[in-house]
């Protein structure tokens, strides 16, 4: 006997219930606690009926890495001061990354595990990575347009996500364990990546700088002590 057809409202609202019940099974147990059986047994259905909506474990996990991204870029565009100054408008943007991770550190564990497959394998997940990142491209390059950055905007966007996942990464991974916390080290990385840290030039003495000047651009006859002539036989 043939399968009844679902509605698309149904699908996706079964394909959505059985997503939040996989992201409540990875909080409480790990992401190697998620299976189709115990997925199943959360829902209360047939133990087949998941690979209905899902044609293996890692397309399940892929889709619910997709939603756990767009729930972190939708977390940081919210907090986002878009009308601020751009040095505030960028604190904004980090401090927005690591609330989502101190809220949200399973989704964040997921997200970013090295234990996936390649994401140009699975086109959402990309698009979601990419929609994330560019993002991210959008506020750096605002800042090199007000001449508070500058540089390639996606090359600095790298080096910015690289310092801040990289803190982020240790610090969901409990091994910030130096005497340093994530709370203590976010406003002075934040500070160094846009540079305002940077120590201004000493002001120079007006009499040492008209010295300076005046040794700097004195006549190269002047920098050279005239040699002796040594006296030769006479003629």
């Amino acid at each position: 006997m043939a399968r009844a057809q679902l509605s698309s409202e149904t699908v996706t609202a079964t394909r959505q219930k059985l997503l939040a019940l996989a992201l409540d099974i990875h909080r409480a147990e790990g992401l190697d606690a998620i299976s189709f059986r115990r997925l199943a047994e959360a829902a209360g259905i047939s133990h087949t009926l998941p690979y209905r909506y899902f044609e293996s474990k890692e397309a399940l996990l892929v889709a619910l890495r997709v939603v756990c991204f767009q729930r972190f870029e939708t977390h940081v565009r919210e907090r986002e001061k878009v009308t601020a100054p751009l040095p505030l408008r960028i604190r904004s943007v980090a401090e927005a990354y690591v609330s989502f991770v101190e809220q949200h550190p399973a989704e964040y564990q997921l997200i970013f595990s090295t234990h996936q497959p390649p994401p140009d394998q699975y086109p959402d997940l990309l698009a979601a990575r990419r929609s994330l990142f560019d993002h991210a491209i959008e506020v750096v390059q605002a800042g090199i347009d007000d001449g508070l950055l500058h540089g390639d905007a996606r090359a600095l966007t790298h080096l910015f996500w690289l310092s801040l996942h990289g803190l982020m990464s240790l610090h969901v991974g409990g091994q910030l364990v130096h005497g340093c916390g994530l709370s203590d080290l976010i406003e002075p990385l934040v500070a160094r990546i846009i540079g305002s840290d940077a120590p201004k030039p000493m002001a120079m003495p007006k009499s040492a700088s008209t010295i300076n000047q005046q040794q700097r651009f004195k006549p190269v006859e002047a920098l050279i002590t005239p040699r002796r002539r040594r006296p030769g036989p006479r003629g």
